[in-house]
């Protein structure tokens, strides 16, 4: 069997995959396929059928027209074939050599079943000038996580900015084959849709996987968009939903979740109210400050009475400030956006696989607990 399947949905025509696909598909060796999902009313250019005809590891795969992002990113999990899958989108870039390190963790550490790693933030429309840093692990090491302190930084917020930090999930991680099918067994949301899909897959691996291993090295970098406020999906009475912005998507799939497993949402704490804060503070044009910072303080007067309305006090800056230091800071190099005159996530990616250590190199070490003990 395969050991890593890529999964690429393509959401609209103007979206190409064919450069992402060339790039990791280069080496005939790796012991990956790819998966390319789209609905049925979006095109792909004849070139990628032409790729998929002289190279079989490359699978196009066809779902039903008007399909959500939540549905699309589901129906190409389904049709993967690998021991282990990730999930990118068309813009991305991520490491070919990742089968290599998936090899090496099951051998390492049979019982983990989600991997996750450090991913470069690469904005395409940035400009020079205008960005901060960009932050290079100078560390390598593969670790396992206590799964307790995950579940504590996703659903209680410990330590957020305006969404959870908690890196494991479908969307730049890994998640082994028998996690996949036990996820894809749970029934699919009928009554409710999210456009940030990559939480819905991490609420569910960090629940239900077994063991979690985290790499310092980056594996892949991540083309950044702005998010997009949606009206909400769905006719419960929660009132944080994607309709407010990134914190308040990010409750409702988790609330959502929980309630198909029979769970109450029980992120209603300071951390959370803290969050909604960072994500209106991230608003530099003072009527969008305004406009979301009254949502979600009417949602927070709705929710159990209003008892964490009172500590929802944001700021508003006009400019925020940006990190632009050079050099080793920590365990990290930070270096410019634009290093090596790179625009694109894959052009920042090749140049930065140049300073970090080979996969091969890492896979010949011993995999370690967060205590630095062999595990």
């Amino acid at each position: 069997m395969t050991k890593l399947s890529i999964c690429i949905p393509v959401e609209t025509t103007a979206q190409d995959a064919l450069p992402l696909v060339t790039l990791v598909m280069q080496d005939r060796n790796a012991d990956i396929e790819i998966v390319l999902a789209r609905p049925a009313d979006v095109a792909i250019s004849a070139a990628l059928r032409d790729f998929a005809t002289h190279d079989s590891r490359l699978k196009i795969v066809e779902a039903d027209q008007g399909i959500t992002r939540q549905g699309l990113w589901r129906y190409a999990a389904a049709a993967a074939a690998g021991d282990w899958l990730t999930l990118v989108n068309p813009a991305d870039m991520i490491e070919n050599e990742l089968c290599t390190m998936l090899a090496f963790l099951e051998a390492a550490s049979p019982g983990v079943d989600a991997l996750a790693w450090n991913t470069f933030q690469i904005d395409r429309t940035a400009e020079p000038g205008k960005t901060s840093s960009i932050a290079i692990p100078t560390g390598y090491q593969i670790e396992t996580l206590d799964k307790t302190l995950m579940l504590k930084a996703f659903f209680y917020w410990e330590g957020s900015l305006n969404s959870p930090k908690m890196p494991f999930g479908l969307y730049h991680a890994a998640v082994r084959r028998s996690l996949v099918d036990a996820l894809l067994q749970l029934p699919e949301p009928q009554d409710w849709s999210t456009p940030v899909p990559q939480y819905e897959w991490a609420t569910k691996v960090l629940l239900f996987a077994n063991e979690l291993a985290f790499c310092t090295r980056p594996m892949s970098a991540a083309n950044t968009q702005p998010f997009t406020a949606q009206a909400p999906l769905h006719p419960w009475s929660f009132p944080f939903h994607s309709g407010l912005g990134l914190t308040g998507a990010v409750a409702e799939v988790q609330f959502h979740v929980l309630r198909e497993l029979e769970t109450p949402w029980s992120g209603g704490c300071e951390a959370f109210v803290r969050a909604t804060m960072i994500d209106c503070m991230m608003e530099t044009e003072r009527e969008a400050y305004k406009t979301k910072g009254n949502a979600y303080f009417a949602a927070l007067k709705e929710f159990e009475g209003g008892h964490l309305a009172p500590f929802f006090r944001p700021e508003f800056h006009e400019v925020r400030a940006k990190d632009t230091r050079r050099g080793l800071h920590g365990g990290a190099l930070l270096v410019d956006r634009f290093l090596g005159g790179a625009r694109t996530p894959a052009e920042f990616y090749g140049i930065a696989r140049q300073m970090m250590a080979p996969v091969g190199l890492i896979c010949g070490g011993t995999l370690r607990d967060e205590n630095g003990q062999a595990a």
